[in-house]
């Protein structure tokens, strides 16, 4: 209601810095809050309607991004180069702690690190891009979608084709299904690292799962989603980018499993190498478990026989003092 009132009582317009201040926006440093500032400067100085600035703010974003996806894709490949060798040490280490030798599972956890610094594999960069990833997704969701719940001057007749006002919903649900295929189109071709992020039946099922998201999107307005379908193109122009040969060898990145390769070694998605991972670190907790009360129990018994002794030398040297005293 608020921000309402301000809409109808500021004097600035949307061509002009300061607007979406004036109407309540742009109130923090939130990334949503980021994310308007930075609309609100690409729409003053361009002079693009909203369609075209959110999609070139959209695609610019997502080029400033690269540079940590390809890092992303690097450790991603190195790491799957070395794969066998890395689950080979990890169940040796699995053994050595079921077995108790800690020597041995020392040991092999500094082999492990070693062979990762040796082909340069660095977990934290595998990481770092969606952890970015997601909070600009998120600040781009809620930035645009509050936009277009107020609506900022201009949204509603600053569209395109069919979808002229911005702040409504696509009235045919063209934007949902374009922004939903584009996505399932990426989770095809491995996503924004171009490498296999799922296997098997769960890569059909994050395929198909866009197109199910249209049940939750369908009421969303057409601002969020043409910020969806330029992020959506975005992803499989990376992806493509980042699993073609040439490109890698030319800004030195390292080379994704050739498909001979991947029928000698058939390779895991990402997503089931961190399940197996997950699994073997719940195994290595249950054995480190039975280890700790088969330890205890022990103790305990040691204790309850300790115990026993006592009672038993006491009882016999009671006996010993009453044989004296009677003689």
């Amino acid at each position: 209601a608020a921000k309402q009132e301000l809409l109808h009582n500021t004097t600035l317009t949307s061509d002009q810095l300061g607007y979406l201040k004036s109407v309540g926006l742009v109130d923090g440093w939130w990334p949503s809050d980021i994310i308007q500032q930075v609309l609100e400067y690409v729409h003053v100085f361009s002079g693009l309607p909203w369609w075209s600035t959110i999609a070139v703010t959209t695609v610019a974003f997502r080029v400033l991004l690269f540079p940590l996806f390809m890092k992303s894709s690097d450790t991603m490949a190195r790491s799957q180069s070395i794969m066998p060798e890395t689950k080979r040490l990890r169940k040796e280490m699995t053994n050595a702690m079921t077995t108790g030798d800690r020597a041995l599972q020392q040991r092999k956890q500094m082999e492990l690190s070693m062979l990762n610094k040796k082909h340069g594999v660095k977990y934290s960069r595998m990481f770092l891009s969606p952890a970015t990833q997601m909070v600009y997704s998120v600040g781009s969701f809620f930035g645009i979608r509050e936009m277009g719940s107020l609506p900022v001057e201009g949204l509603s007749t600053q569209g395109t084709l069919w979808f002229e006002n911005l702040a409504a919903p696509d009235p045919y649900i063209g934007l949902q299904l374009i922004s939903a295929a584009l996505y399932s189109v990426a989770f095809k071709y491995g996503g924004d690292t171009g490498n296999a992020q799922f296997g098997g039946a769960m890569k059909k099922v994050f395929m198909v799962l866009p197109f199910a998201s249209i049940a939750f999107t369908w009421n969303m307005s057409a601002a969020v989603m043409v910020y969806f379908g330029a992020n959506g193109l975005c992803s499989i122009i990376q992806s493509q980018l980042l699993r073609n040969a040439a490109f890698r060898r030319t800004v030195g990145m390292f080379p994704l499993p050739t498909q001979a390769q991947l029928a000698q070694n058939p390779q895991k998605g990402m997503f089931d190498n961190f399940n197996d991972t997950w699994k073997e670190m719940q195994q290595n907790n249950k054995v480190r478990a039975e280890r700790e009360e088969e330890a205890m129990k022990g103790v305990e018994l040691a204790r309850k026989q300790a115990t026993s002794n006592r009672v038993i030398v006491k009882s016999k040297h009671r006996k010993a003092k009453k044989a004296a005293d009677s003689n």
